[in-house]
């Protein structure tokens, strides 16, 4: 959205001229400040949002306007909400600047990423102090529900967003991500270890601390909202399953390990519950284990593996020094320490830098030396090359390698390459492909002379863009005649030594109904057997096979079956009897069925039927699975009826010229109904007198329900046992679905005129309720 330049002026005059006020006279400052925020939270111009986080800023941080501690409390529980909206400011600024310095996207691009940073560290500054003054004050008045909401969803976003590279957009490459983007994560690593102290007691040990701070103590045990048990939880997970998760990474980042180690000592002296986490990370850790990264030189790493193995000394001697380390870790942290103690002096004797270490790893590279999506020569080389163009491989000739081969490689390729990576591949791909299409044709081809060896040279593999990247509609271009025909001619007379996949051959009915029987037979063995691989928590290994094509066949199902997730075999399956198995006469509206029409109908049904007998089996544990299946048979029917009227409403106005209009009868779902039906008399035969859960769980999900189904109702009335769950489920009908409630009345209506005397009298009662 575009904003007036002169409004957005005026506005922060307006701004200035209050903020001015406030100084003028402190008296009115915080006054001042609750009426400038509803004007920074609801106006979306970035430039107001920066000047609303430079005065919030200045009054936290730099306190610029010595403002009293009450006041500042106060004026912290009216910035939560404001905070909150500010996360998203580079989002915000990032849409208007595109619009208004596209010229300059590039360099726009990097100096807005820089500029976000800036922006969000100073947030994450205010959000600390913000944090501990509404913290304490919850603390000492107990009911503050809403704000201890605000206050929550702010630590939320915030500890979510140190999981991410906020508020940098995300690369292809996870590696790069972590390397990045050091400041925010410093920033937010000193905001999640202010919430671990404030959320978890302390208890001192070794020498005695000057200043505890505030914590968990200092909160009256039978608070409402600040629980014990809660908050040393989170506070627990917080600091196990965030911050020291850097020393699991395969990689060396040395100003965050080394941050996370400085604010560990005060872990380590206050909260002895958290040190035990603490010591057996540092325990596992081995820089000699670590893998250089891929945006480090060789240097580099091994001046970051002297760095931090110093760090951990010395934070594990200071810890040794102060009785900090439990007695069941000596042993093994004290070995450690002698281990590091030597590799030090080894180092200082050595220049560290001409010591050659051959055990040095480089972390195996994850994104795409050629990530750019726009193409700079049009030829297919170059649209799918995302290595380095100067990389030798890509002058290969893929042609001379055997397409069993061929095969085999593609296969084990697609079998360890990540989805994730694929993805982003393919995206970029596109985007090339996108950018050579509305690239002007700037060169033609040029007719390729066999006795110019000059010529040849120079303009072999230059195409134009229709040529080389066709429109994808499917013509031929009527500029394709500088090739000549007699090219065309003798390229016919050469040997192709393509590979091409033979032309699929035609299966008869009996076949189609054996493929069909397969298919339905290995989604419920994956159905049946899902929770049943896992269980033991052993994977089962592979079998290996002599035969080739039995090996690539292994290899695709692999592929296959690793995109499926528990309950993928349900939505491919009910999808292949309604969609898959549509018949032609169905599809084009007309009445006569083709031959194969009849065919695809026992297809059809042959699914269905075995997801019916599937539910029998286990009518308690598989009603989700009915119930998508019979979801999916009514919109499928759905759909395909009122296109096939809408066709026959255009055949009919066609044929009158326009004068006549077919109306649109009621759309009708035979099929639906018919397994619907068939799902609820197995259902009400098996039902237990305690199954009423399940069986309105049925009626609710059903997307449409008929008289004749819920007649079937009835016979639970009349069952002593069970008729407890058919009046339940015929009020439940009355109340919560108005479409059908005159039908439930009628059968209550009937019920009551029974000879049942029980039966009779509990239909009254319903009968009087509603």
């Amino acid at each position: 959205m575009s904003v007036n330049p002169a409004t957005t002026e005026l506005i922060i005059r307006q701004l200035n001229q209050a903020k001015q006020l406030g100084i003028t006279q402190p008296e009115t400052f915080v006054r001042v400040y609750k009426q400038i925020l509803p004007i920074v939270n609801n106006n979306p111009n970035y430039a107001i949002k920066q000047w609303g986080i430079e005065l919030i800023y200045e009054t936290f941080i730099k306190d610029v306007y010595q403002i009293r501690n009450t006041d500042k409390v106060d004026l912290a529980i009216d910035s939560l909400d404001t905070l909150t909206i500010l996360m998203n400011i580079p989002i915000t600024m990032q849409q208007q600047q595109q619009q208004q310095q596209q010229q300059q996207q590039q360099q726009d691009n990097q100096a807005r990423d820089g500029h976000d940073v800036e922006t969000f560290c100073q947030l994450i500054d205010i959000s600390l102090i913000v944090y501990k003054l509404a913290f304490k004050y919850i603390s000492e008045n107990d009911g503050c529900n809403s704000l201890w909401s605000k206050l929550t969803e702010l630590k939320n976003s915030l500890v979510n967003k140190f999981q991410s590279n906020y508020p940098l957009s995300p690369s292809d490459n996870s590696e790069y991500d972590l390397v990045r983007n050091i400041g925010t994560k410093l920033e937010l690593l000193k905001f999640l270890m202010t919430v671990i102290d404030y959320q978890s007691k302390t208890t001192i040990i070794g020498e005695p601390v000057s200043k505890l701070g505030y914590s968990l103590n200092d909160v009256p045990p039978n608070h409402t909202l600040i629980k014990y048990e809660n908050m040393e939880y989170e506070s627990s997970a917080l600091f196990t399953n965030l911050v020291l998760k850097v020393f699991q990474l395969d990689i060396i980042i040395p100003p965050l390990l080394t941050a996370t180690l400085n604010h560990c000592i005060i872990i380590l002296k206050k909260k002895p519950q958290l040190a035990p986490h603490l010591l057996k990370a540092i325990d596992k850790y081995d820089s000699n284990k670590k893998k250089q990264s891929n945006y480090q030189s060789v240097d580099e790493f091994k001046l970051a593996r002297k760095y931090v193995d110093r760090s951990i000394r010395v934070f594990l001697s200071y810890a040794k020094r102060n009785s900090l380390i439990p007695q069941n870790m000596k042993p093994s942290l004290e070995s450690q320490l002698n281990i590091l103690a030597e590799r030090g002096a080894d180092l200082r004797k050595k220049h560290v830098l001409s010591i050659e270490d051959k055990n040095i790893k480089k972390r195996p590279f994850e994104g795409f030396h050629n990530p750019s999506k726009r193409i700079k020569v049009l030829d297919y080389k170059h649209l799918y090359t995302l290595n380095d163009p100067s990389d030798k491989l890509n002058d290969f000739d893929f042609s001379t390698v055997a397409p069993q081969t061929c095969a085999r490689l593609v296969i084990n390729a697609l079998q360890k390459a990540s989805v994730t990576r694929l993805t982003k591949a393919l995206e970029i791909v596109s985007e090339r492909y996108r950018d050579a299409l509305i690239q002007p044709v700037k060169v033609k081809q040029e007719k390729i002379d066999p006795s110019n060896p000059v010529t040849n040279g120079a303009n072999a593999g230059v195409v134009t863009v229709k040529q080389e990247f066709p429109n994808g509609n499917g013509q031929a271009n009527d500029d394709e005649d500088d090739f000549g025909d007699d090219d065309y001619d003798d390229r016919e007379g050469d040997d192709d030594p393509t590979f091409s996949l033979a032309p699929p051959r035609e299966l008869s009915f009996n076949e189609k109904k054996t493929h069909i029987s397969i298919i339905i037979d290995n989604f419920f063995k994956l159905a049946k057997a899902g929770d049943n691989s896992t269980s033991n928590g052993v994977k089962k290994p592979d079998t290996n096979t002599a035969d080739e094509s039995n090996s690539i066949n292994k290899d695709l199902t692999d592929v296959a079956i690793k995109s499926f997730n528990k309950d993928t075999w349900v939505l491919l399956l009910t999808r292949l009897a309604t969609r898959g198995m549509r018949t032609v006469a169905e599809e084009d509206g007309v009445e006569e069925k083709v031959p194969d029409d009849q065919n695809k109908e026992d297809m059809g049904t042959m699914i269905r039927d075995a997801l019916f007998k599937y539910f029998i089996e286990s009518i308690h544990d598989r009603v989700d699975v009915v119930i998508e299946w019979l979801n999916e048979e009514w919109f499928s029917e759905q759909t395909f009826q009122q296109n096939r009227k809408q066709k026959q409403q255009q055949q009919g106005e066609a044929e009158s010229n326009g004068d006549t209009k077919i109306l649109a009868s009621e759309v009708s779902t035979p099929l639906y109904y018919k397994w619907a039906s068939k799902v609820l008399d197995s259902m009400i035969n098996y039902l237990e007198p305690n199954d009423k859960r399940i069986f309105i769980r049925l009626l609710s999900d059903l997307p449409m329900l008929n008289e004749e189904m819920l007649q079937k109702i009835k016979s639970l009335c009349f069952d002593p046992a069970r008729s407890s769950i058919g009046f339940l489920a015929l009020q439940f009908l009355c109340m919560y679905r108005p479409p059908v409630k005159e039908i439930c009345v009628k059968i209550l209506t009937e019920l009551s005129e029974c000879d049942q005397d029980d039966v009779k009298e509990e239909a009254k009662k319903k009968l009087s309720r509603l």
